[in-house]
């Protein structure tokens, strides 16, 4: 397994709260549209410091949202803002703060709107139907 934490590296101890760190790390890849750490960009700095930054400038948190995913609908920046902050949840600098994946999963489902859950009702056939012309 490829650990991605930054506090595996500190500590060579995995526990469920160094997991739930890593997920924090793979969102916050997923949402920014960055590696954990990019030497080529900046000072090199951790995905979670760099977003800590951005989250205590006066930038919006929006900010800090991979470009291509900006231009969506409000509702689905939205839910995107509010996994951020199910991100920043996960990689608490406080292992005992952190929560469980249980409670990550139960906060994901919380994030999903209805109207989202119609879209993707929508467009499954749509998507079953091109990947089996495909064939």
């Amino acid at each position: 397994m490829l650990m991605t934490s930054a506090e595996y590296g500190y500590t060579m101890n995995i526990t469920e709260k160094s997991d739930v760190y890593s997920y924090g790390v793979v969102l916050l890849e997923i949402l920014s549209g960055r590696s954990a750490v990019e030497s080529h960009v900046g000072d090199g700095a951790h995905i979670v410091e760099w977003v800590k930054r951005k989250m205590g400038s006066f930038e919006p948190a929006v900010s800090i949202l991979d470009t291509k995913l900006q231009g969506l609908p409000d509702q689905m920046v939205q839910e995107m803002l509010q996994t951020l902050g199910i991100a920043m949840f996960c990689v608490n600098s406080s292992p005992a703060e952190r929560p469980t994946m249980k409670e990550v999963v139960a906060l994901l489902m919380e994030v999903k709107s209805p109207s989202t859950e119609e879209m993707g009702k929508t467009s499954q056939p749509l998507i079953k139907q091109q990947s089996s012309n495909q064939s």
